[in-house]
């Protein structure tokens, strides 16, 4: 007797299509999110053509024109700034890049977060949202090598939320890599909010599963994976099988150090919490991540100087120690000895260190026309054997210090009231050149010149609306996106015991945690993705929050 092989009936069960296919609404989704992105930000780009800029604006130019080529900024954003200007004549192409970038990194994001259960129509505002902030477009159109720093880093949280989420990357041959990403079966996200373990049973484990749910179905379907056919394979337990998106993170951290020299420090905060989040990718994620946390401090070292690029001074390099003995020479003079007075007159006088007796920013002190940065630089071994003696004898007012600056990374109100509080945006004016670039061809494409003048004074009319104090805590600040952010990974890790979201929270945590030990001054552009990250988890937060009101 011949028994024939039923298949079970599909009447009524939802089509399940494949990821990257024509008709994946998801591909479809994250194409309409890079589309409201990229429109919101072409009118921004149109408005002040070819950019914003501010001095750092100036000095990137100056490396690659006039030089001496010093690797003080981002060689990297340097070395594009200068590609763009020999191939065109412009630097309005960087910014133009800088927004399709943007707008391709928020639509990652968002499609990397459609699967955690929040509605494809409030990412999509909450996309929308972003790019029409008047803060976060036209930084997004600012000639700062801060702009691309911020892309790869919300593109490391797509990345990182989609390798914690159990979503499959399909391989070359167009089945799954076996990465650590890869799960037999719908994750927990799949299954719109039901417990993992009803998620991992999936549709056909109910008593309405067809002829293939008995015990024999079941050794069919088993043999099924062993011969061929639909093959799952086995989460890995030693975390070695590769997928290709632990490259994609690896790219994505190292441009964090590539594009602000403190931002490997970023990349390594973020690399450790994601290794503890990842069990499953927990090798190669710390295989990527190390080479892109070396990568960076290697080439200031050794590749940049191999190329002709002089080193930045350490004078540069610890500016923030300047500030911190300003503070302390202001707040206890009685620290400091004879010799060690000494040591600081000769590189400023006392008015100019009890000027910059400021713990909000060492720009007082570092900027002082009386400060003497030759003097700093030949003395910088003994001002660095001083500043580790203050934190011995004075640990408690160093750590002030720290925290006090870095309140931009966890304070949600303004410091503006505060003596060099006041928030660092960006100017919307031409910035002031060298005089020897007068009449030259450099000189003219530093100047604005908007496509549509109307959009751009609209644009001015958003921008000065935004600087009311009264909204920095909500349109300038970090700290309270972070805060949303972690309440969103958290209450949806509770509920469903998926990482995901908070492994895209530990990309803000690397930078939030990063500034604070970094932090120069209280400057807009350092805390630019925590606000976007954070717009984007919003209709997460929302959600979590609805579904445990309903429970209660």
């Amino acid at each position: 007797m011949t028994i024939s092989t039923v298949r079970p009936s599909v009447t009524g069960e939802k089509r399940r299509e494949t990821p990257g296919s024509p008709a994946d609404p998801g591909r479809w989704f994250t194409l309409a999110c890079y589309a409201t992105g990229q429109l919101v930000l072409l009118g921004w780009w149109l408005a002040f053509h070819p950019g914003l800029m501010s001095p750092d604006s100036v000095t990137y130019v100056e490396h690659v024109t006039t030089g001496p080529w010093v690797g003080g900024q981002s060689v990297a954003y340097d070395a594009l700034l200068g590609l763009c200007l020999w191939l065109t004549g412009d630097v309005s192409g960087v910014t133009l890049l800088q927004t399709a970038a943007m707008a391709a990194a928020l639509a990652h994001l968002a499609g990397a977060l459609r699967p955690l259960g929040p509605r494809r129509g409030w990412l999509l505002v909450a996309v929308g949202c972003a790019t029409l902030s008047p803060p976060l477009g036209a930084f997004t159109v600012t000639i700062w090598k801060d702009v691309p720093f911020t892309i790869c880093a919300v593109l490391a949280a797509g990345t990182a939320i989609g390798l914690a989420s159990g979503r499959t990357a399909r391989g070359p041959s167009g089945g799954p890599p076996g990465g650590p990403a890869s799960s037999a079966g719908p994750s927990a996200e799949d299954a719109a909010g039901r417990p993992a373990g009803d998620a991992a049973r999936g549709p056909a484990a109910g008593p309405t599963a067809g002829p293939a749910a008995g015990p024999a179905g079941g050794a069919a379907r088993a043999g099924s994976r062993r011969r061929g056919g639909t093959r799952r394979r086995r989460r890995p337990g030693n975390g070695w099988v590769w997928d290709r998106r632990h490259a994609a993170l690896g790219a994505e951290l190292l441009g964090l150090g590539l594009f602000r020299h403190n931002g490997f420090l970023v990349a390594l905060i973020a690399a450790v919490l994601l290794v503890l989040l990842l069990p499953g990718a927990r090798r190669w994620v710390a295989v990527t991540a190390a080479g892109a946390v070396a990568v960076p401090p290697l080439l200031l070292g050794a590749g940049y100087p191999a190329l002709g690029i002089a080193p930045p001074s350490r004078t540069f390099a610890y500016q923030t120690v300047f500030g911190d003995l300003a503070v302390a020479y202001g707040e206890r003079p009685e620290l400091f000895g004879r010799e060690e007075r000494a040591l600081l007159e000769t590189i400023a006088p006392p008015d100019a260190w009890r000027r910059g007796a400021t713990c909000q920013t060492m720009a007082r002190i570092f900027f002082d026309p009386a400060f003497g940065h030759a003097a700093a630089e030949r003395r910088i071994s003994d001002v660095l054997r001083l500043w580790r003696s203050l934190l011995v004898r004075a640990p408690g007012l160093m750590l002030g210090t720290r925290i006090c600056r870095a309140a931009l990374a966890w304070q949600i109100g303004s410091t503006a009231g505060e003596p060099g509080g006041e928030l660092y945006r960006f100017s919307t004016h031409d910035p002031r050149l060298p005089a020897a670039w007068e009449g030259t061809a450099t000189a003219s494409v530093m100047r604005q010149r908007p496509f549509l003048p109307v959009l751009r004074s609209a644009g001015l009319t958003a921008l000065d609306a935004a600087t009311v104090r009264q909204f920095e805590w909500l349109l300038w600040r970090g700290p309270l996106w972070c805060y949303l952010a972690y309440a969103a990974a958290a209450l949806a890790w509770r509920r469903t015991g998926s990482r995901a979201a908070l492994a895209g929270a530990a990309v803000v945590a690397g930078q939030q945690l990063g500034v604070i030990l970094t932090n120069t001054a209280p400057d807009f552009r350092f805390m630019v993705t925590p606000i976007l990250v954070g717009i984007l988890l919003t209709p997460l937060l929302a959600r979590e929050v609805r579904i445990l009101a309903a429970r209660r």
